[in-house]
């Protein structure tokens, strides 16, 4: 029989994972009345397609219910089976009912709300405890990975102000509290319509842990539309907003145009940002600049943590001067294409596609055409500018300069050191990811792996990414090359820079130049910071790509192709 500390532990497990948020605290607010009906939300770890949670939002006489099912795939191996949820009719907790399986292992959770007090009766097998704690009668309740709760969050949020506090119960034990940060206004386009977003950026605090930022995106029916933890790589989005037909239009400069261009049997969805108010360019051409974004589901304006990265570069970049273009990847927001099938070098052919409909436009510089490469993309950007001749110089921004095998284990690394797990857990993923990585390539056996985690990794686009070696690229590239990092960069730590240069400086075309240049104060985003953690995302929701990045990028650009 286990003793009640080992079931606690158990419990913990299940429960806080990589998600973990907890609350007191209270603000006044009105009462939201959302739209009832159905809904379903897919659910992305480390930006691959992990789950899928169908939820349904039902009004009683007595308040709110909110019941789901689904199941969330390694590393979470989590199948909901039952999940219901009571508040009434001032949202306030009633009940918690959960059934399912996590890692093979059947479980309950049976939680009921009293006068200010939760009773937690607890199953695993035939494993039973049960235990009571004080909760704010006016908590939120999110079990962890039961993303159908933040249904209620999404509702309570609704009139909070930057300031305001929420009271979180994570059942079936913790309390936190959401710190609402910012609120701000978004539209999003589908194929069918424009859906107007509300966005929350919160900081759940828990005293326990590090604070823990996050995004709840909100609908005019007060409903949720997506749900963000980008420091435990966890997104939510509802289908509808993740077909290939939808984007957030996030930011408008006036020398925008939309287009599309031709690729490999579809076509990618483009913004022509062109510069206005100027003075003419040379022989009424412009010098185009192409930005290429990183891994993951980003659109043309590489959103990530709130900062529309690649909409901002590209309206300071064309009142600089130059004509930018960015675009949808392939199978994300409004392009077509099915990024499951794709590979770094397919993502390149598209980059080409494009670079070739610059030549073609009679107000560019078929001399002066540079791409830059953000992070991942810099991958992308490398792999094109090799086998393009039209592209005329080449940007590295936050590049990666080891094989992506290595890099692979070295964003392992550094998420494992985050949740601070214990060494035999430690090595356990570690030796479980390193045998993945083998097999992907054809190096190793899949025995052993679980199915689910296999049909995640072995894929096309992961092969070819585990394959890429940075240095068997840069030597056959002739372009000049800046390589531009900040030195706040936690993602992708600047000694990555200090690699590409010893690279670039042993090119087949030593007559070509590089320079590198890192930026103090400047995280991964390119937006200022203070430190180098992630945590601090959570309060850069409105900030501003720093000048100095643009600064740096149109003093190359001139020097480079005068």
């Amino acid at each position: 029989m286990l003793t009640g500390v080992t079931l606690r532990n158990f419990w913990g497990i299940i429960i806080t994972g990589v998600c973990a948020l907890t609350a007191t605290g209270v603000s006044a607010q009105r009462l939201a009345e959302p739209a009832p009906g159905a809904a379903t939300f897919n659910i992305f770890l480390s930006a691959a397609p992990t789950g899928l949670e169908r939820t349904l939002l039902t009004r009683t006489p007595d308040g709110w219910v909110i019941r789901s099912s689904g199941q969330i795939s390694s590393p979470v191996n989590l199948q909901n089976q039952r999940f219901e949820l009571a508040y009434d009719t001032e949202w306030r907790p009633e009940r918690l009912t959960i059934d399912g399986r996590r890692g093979g292992a059947t479980f309950s959770i049976r939680t009921t709300f009293d006068a200010g007090k939760a009773t937690n009766e607890l199953m695993e097998a035939n494993l039973r405890s049960q235990h009571s704690e004080a909760v704010d009668q006016a908590a939120v309740v999110l079990p962890n990975y039961f993303f159908a709760a933040y249904e209620a969050l999404a509702a309570r949020l609704t009139g909070t102000q930057p300031g305001d506090t929420l009271p979180i119960y994570i059942a079936p034990r913790g309390e936190s509290t959401a710190h609402v940060n910012n609120v701000v206004t978004r539209q999003l386009e589908t194929a069918d319509s424009t859906i107007n977003a509300r966005i929350y950026h919160i900081t759940f605090l828990n005293p326990d842990r590090p604070p823990l930022a996050a995004e709840i995106w909100v609908d005019d029916d007060l409903r949720l539309i997506r749900a963000s933890i980008p420091s435990a790589s966890i997104e939510v989005a509802r289908d509808d907003v993740t077909s290939v037909s939808s984007r957030v239009a996030r930011t408008h400069h006036p020398g925008d145009e939309d287009v599309r261009v031709q690729s490999a049997g579809f076509s990618l969805a483009t913004t022509v940002t062109t510069p206005l108010g100027r003075e003419t360019a040379i022989d009424d051409r412009w010098p185009a600049v192409l930005l290429v974004p990183g891994s993951g589901s980003v659109d043309r304006d590489e959103i990530v943590s709130g900062v529309p990265i690649f909409g901002q570069l590209a309206g300071t970049l064309a009142d600089a001067g130059y004509l930018v273009v960015r675009y949808d990847k392939r199978g994300s927001g409004q392009s077509g294409g099915r990024p499951e099938s794709a590979t770094l070098e397919d993502y390149a052919e598209d980059v080409r596609e494009i670079i070739r409909y610059l030549d073609d436009r009679d107000d560019v510089d078929r001399d002066r055409i540079s791409v830059v490469g953000h992070s991942e993309g810099g991958w992308v950007a490398l792999l094109a500018a090799s086998r393009e001749n039209k592209i005329d110089a080449l940007a590295l921004i936050a590049t990666p300069a080891i094989s992506g095998h290595d890099r692979v284990l070295e964003q392992q690394r550094t998420e494992l050191t985050r949740l601070e797990l214990p060494e035999s857990e430690h090595q356990e993923r570690v030796v479980l990811q390193e045998r993945i990585l083998d097999a992907v390539v054809g190096d190793g056996s899949w025995e052993g792996v679980p199915a689910d985690l296999r049909r995640q990794a072995d894929t096309p686009w992961f092969r070819s990414f585990l394959n890429f070696e940075p240095s068997e690229i840069v030597r056959r590239v002739r372009q000049p090359l800046l390589l531009l990092h900040g030195e706040l960069d936690q993602q992708v730590p600047p000694y990555h820079a200090d690699r590409l240069e010893e690279m670039a400086r042993g090119r087949r075309h030593r007559q070509a130049s590089v320079e590198v240049m890192k930026l103090a104060g400047i995280n991964h985003l390119l937006v200022p910071a203070t430190t180098d953690s992630l945590d601090e995302y959570a309060g850069l929701t409105d900030a501003q790509v720093a000048p100095q990045v643009v600064e740096v990028l149109t003093d190359w650009i001139r020097r480079s192709l005068p």
